[in-house]
């Protein structure tokens, strides 16, 4: 096990310094989502990392649903818009107290 997370942490290590193909880049919105890989190794989007075939990605972040979907190698960039996991509702002005 310890043996698969240095792996992981290596390839996200080489996401970040390599240029060459197979590079996606991660955004979101609201930026600062978890971009994990495979359930491993992590980076804070916005982010490159390297991928070497397809993977199962999640973005997530506090306050807002996780993303799950799959990407393959490429140099398209990936945008997630993140939904509110409880939206919010109207306040009416009336509602709030004096201060």
């Amino acid at each position: 096990m310890r043996l698969i997370l240095i792996l992981a942490t290596m390839v996200f290590l080489n996401g970040c310094l390599a240029t060459s193909g197979g590079m996606r880049s991660f955004t979101s919105t609201p930026s600062g989502a978890t971009v994990t890989i495979d359930g491993y190794g992590a980076c804070e989007t916005p982010c490159t990392v390297k991928l070497d075939g397809y993977r199962k990605v999640t973005v997530a972040k506090a306050g807002y649903k996780a993303q799950r979907f799959g990407v393959n190698p490429g140099s398209a960039d990936v945008n997630v818009i993140l939904e509110l996991a409880a939206p919010t509702g109207v306040v009416d002005a009336e509602a709030l107290p004096d201060l």
